[in-house]
């Protein structure tokens, strides 16, 4: 009665946690172990469970949870199911679990690969694109194939200790927004906080510094030795993965730059029809306010504040993404069909209360051109090295 017990509360906690539709499959042999440890453990299958957890444990010895599973199953057959439950590090292990299971189970039921509804539109010199569910705590990686964006991994990660939507420096919270991964920094390099590496991202923005919101090293990392994951919020504002994971996602993907990384609060995933239907719904809204031609920043690409309320009728959008966070923005950036030069437009819009797209925010960028990024052609400053992300 005591493990039947435990077996319904385990499963009654899984089904609790917070998930959104995945786009991807499951992450690494580790998490697709531990979850099948997990299921042994559902189906009451004492024997099998002990066998799975056993071996889990022996091939990842610094599996906190698969020690923790097997704690607990201990415990309940032998009567004592309160094990560990006032326990704040307990607890965080839990709640890792229940983002791993309830995330596998979902993406085994998601059929027609769903994609982000905020990536209307990514520039086709991009051949990644990084897309973090903060709410899943799960690390997406998009390939662009043929304009749409296909699936290829996912991975759990840790976000801040304190949640996300960073405004300071030291809030301990992981910003929302649309970033750039700008650099590859190996671990051998690194404290050994962070692990197998990081790769750094452009945070703060051009909106955030717009905002006046501060900090600095926001990176994306691994984790240091003695753990495989943390809990889910436990880093000063990184985004950071397991060591195997991290190596998997760097050699992916190459660790290019130019990288877009959307860190989004509010996710929401859709068919990629209706990815196409609504791309086109705002570029006819945002279209609309074309009011006159827009006037750009100067040539030493600083941010200004715009000085009109819509773009060149001639645009050829290279991007366009719905901007997370608690005000409703849009990111786009295009170039004029005539124009010769490498440069693009970069504009920030909001919302206005009769329902327009107003530009906030404009400069100059360079049009995309991801480089591969390698140990040999990195040269991180001194400061950069040291810095803890917050």
């Amino acid at each position: 009665m005591k493990a039947f017990t435990f077996t319904s509360r385990l499963m009654a906690t899984l089904l609790l946690a917070t998930a959104l539709p995945s786009a991807a499959m499951a992450g690494s042999d580790y998490e697709t172990r531990l979850v099948a440890a997990t299921d042994a453990v559902i189906d009451s299958n004492w024997t099998n469970a002990l066998g799975t957890i056993d071996e889990l444990k022996a091939d990842f010895p610094l599996s906190r949870i698969a020690h923790l599973l097997h704690a607990d199953l201990l415990s309940a057959l032998a009567g004592a199911s309160d094990f560990g439950r006032a326990d704040p590090a307990i607890a965080d292990l839990r709640q890792q679990l229940q983002l791993r299971w309830r995330h596998t189970k979902t993406a085994a039921r998601t059929k027609n690969s769903p994609v982000p509804a905020k990536l209307l539109q990514v520039s086709a010199a991009v051949p990644f694109v990084l897309y973090v569910d903060l709410p899943s705590s799960r690390l997406h990686v998009f390939a662009q194939q043929n304009g749409h964006l296909v699936p290829l991994s996912d991975y759990y990660i840790t976000i801040g200790r304190a949640g996300f939507g960073k405004e300071r420096e030291g809030d301990l919270k992981t910003p929302v927004g649309v970033y750039q991964v700008d650099g590859y920094i190996p671990g051998g390099e690194l404290h050994a906080r962070y692990g197998a590496g990081a790769l750094t991202t452009d945070y703060p923005n051009t909106l955030d510094r717009f905002l006046n919101r501060t900090g600095f090293g926001i990176w994306l990392h691994g984790t240091e030795p003695g753990w495989i994951n943390r809990g889910p919020r436990a880093s000063e504002g990184c985004i950071t993965l397991s060591n195997a994971d991290f190596e998997e996602l760097v050699n992916q993907f190459g660790s290019h730059r130019d990288v877009p990384i959307v860190i989004d609060d509010v996710p929401k995933w859709i068919p990629v029809q209706k990815l196409q239907q609504n791309r086109n719904a705002v570029i006819t809204s945002i279209t609309a306010s074309a009011d006159r031609p827009i006037e750009t920043s100067s040539g030493d690409h600083h941010e200004t504040p715009a000085m009109s309320h819509g773009l060149d009728k001639s645009a050829l959008f290279t991007d366009l993404v719905l901007y997370p966070g608690k005000e409703e923005r849009l990111l786009t950036r295009w170039m004029a069909s005539d124009q010769t030069d490498s440069m693009a437009i970069e504009q920030y819009w909001h919302r206005t209360n009769d329902g327009r797209w107003q530009v906030t925010l404009q400069t100059s960028v360079p049009l995309r051109a991801p480089q591969r990024l390698t140990a040999d052609t990195l040269t991180p400053s001194d400061s950069k090295l040291n810095s803890l992300g917050n």
